[in-house]
């Protein structure tokens, strides 16, 4: 679903009239016509995330190219009816700036490869029933999308709805992971008293709780944002444009490796049943461990980061609304943001120490700073939802304490004390087991 949203993304945007009219109708078909599943292939053996070093050669031929050379990860292929297709046209220059954007069919008019050949399927850890393949070219038709020397352009913008959508993927494990370790520690008895009765199963429940929840608020206004730039994006200003590259580089990071640390948390909670196939924990953590890869890693997107740093000073005016947004908040959330105050100024120490330090200084830091715009940002989100009701406010508690909190002692213990409510949604909490 991703990689054909991002196909139609893609074609109604920057495909002329004629490509548009030939081949939309089909990715975005309902049943009126055949439907065409998208792909995008970007990545080649000598390159990886290094996109700028792929090879394959688009050859002019009359009113289309002919493409040869491998992709070499190539998901939904086999599968797809068309594929955006990353080359360099022969004569082009180097590095991302010489390659140009294709739409390949995946067969002929008449039903026959469209040159294309698969040298194997990949046997991937997970997320088995997206087929990943090195794909062969040779000789394939291709058609050029939009402007020749903006197809790296163009393939970005499809992976900026990807990303969002491998959020939107990590969230939802999340979730499924929460509820499969919360509806099994309903139904467990140990030592003579069901999982939730015990301390630390609380604590782990109500803890996962919170932060499930202020991500996915926090996703679903970055999509609300997504949703106002890419829907009209030449209405956009380059500002918000950078403000979006950077919460969805910021969530996209942190969801996906939080899909991996619920997954983890759900086995556990499972004991020895969450390690058998039998159960779905073992396919959750499979499937989760690749969002940290798709659509760039966290040293890629930290990268991105620091990008947005540079040409668009984006860190001012992260500085300047999470100031701002913290100022605003109600009073009875305030005593609540301290940390995230004292974390805003020593963020914003750390990028003047950083300031005109040398490349690798700062490309070393990259992470740990993205990382802590990252903290800032749900945090500041967790407070905005704690203003709502007092279930909200619990759980920005609970969030602030995960993100902040360093002392080994936790005396109000809110994850214990207000299980019921924070969990079950319900008034007072159950008595405590003791073991």
């Amino acid at each position: 679903m991703t990689l054909t949203m991002a196909t139609a993304y893609v074609l109604e945007h920057f495909a002329d009239e004629k490509l548009k009219a030939t081949y939309l109708p089909h990715v975005i078909s309902t049943g009126e016509v055949e439907l065409y599943e998208g792909a995008t292939f970007l990545t080649e053996r000598q390159g990886g995330s290094d996109v700028g070093a792929n090879a394959v050669r688009a050859v002019p031929c009359g009113d289309h190219y002919k493409l040869y050379g491998e992709k070499y990860f190539a998901s939904n292929a086999g599968r797809c009816g068309v594929a955006l297709v990353l080359a360099r046209i022969d004569g082009s220059g180097p590095g991302t700036k010489g390659l140009s954007l294709f739409l390949v069919p995946w067969r002929k008019e008449d039903g026959t490869l469209n040159g294309i050949s698969i040298r194997r399927l990949k046997d991937k850890l997970g997320v088995r029933a997206v087929p990943s393949a090195e794909v062969v070219f040779d000789g394939t038709e291709a058609y050029v999308v939009g402007d020749p020397r903006k197809g790296f352009y163009y393939m970005m913008e499809a992976l900026n709805l990807s990303r969002v959508c491998n959020a939107v993927a990590s969230v939802g494990i999340m979730k499924r992971a929460l509820e499969e370790a919360k509806q099994y520690a309903e139904q467990r008895t140990a030592f003579g008293h069901q999982l939730t009765d015990y301390p630390m199963v609380r604590h782990t429940l109500a803890d996962l709780t919170a932060r499930q929840e202020v991500e996915t608020s926090a996703c679903f206004d970055m999509i609300a944002l997504f949703d106002r730039v890419m829907t009209a994006p030449h209405e956009a200003g380059e500002a918000e444009k950078a403000w979006l590259r950077l919460l969805i580089a910021l969530l996209k990071m942190r969801t996906a490796e939080e899909a991996i640390a619920f997954s983890h948390e759900a086995i556990e909670m499972h004991g020895g049943n969450g390690y058998i196939e039998d159960f779905v924990t073992p396919r959750l953590l499979r499937d989760a461990q690749v969002l940290t890869v798709w659509e760039g890693t966290a040293n890629i997107l930290a990268l991105e980061v620091l990008r947005l740093m540079r040409k668009y000073r984006i860190h001012e005016r992260f500085a300047a609304e999470m100031q701002e947004r913290l100022e605003h908040l109600a009073a009875d959330v305030k005593p609540l943001a301290r940390p995230v105050e004292e974390g805003l100024k020593e963020w914003g120490a750390a990028l003047a120490r950083l300031n005109g330090q040398a490349e690798e200084v700062q490309t070393f830091h990259a992470k740990a700073i993205a990382n802590r715009m990252c903290d800032l940002y749900l945090s500041v989100i967790a407070l905005e939802r704690g203003q709502e009701n007092e279930r909200n406010r619990l759980i920005a508690e609970l969030f602030l304490r995960h993100v902040w909190e360093r002392g080994l002692v936790d005396e109000r213990m809110t994850s214990v004390r207000e299980f019921d409510l924070i969990v079950r949604c319900k008034g007072a909490s159950a008595p405590l087991a003791h073991s």
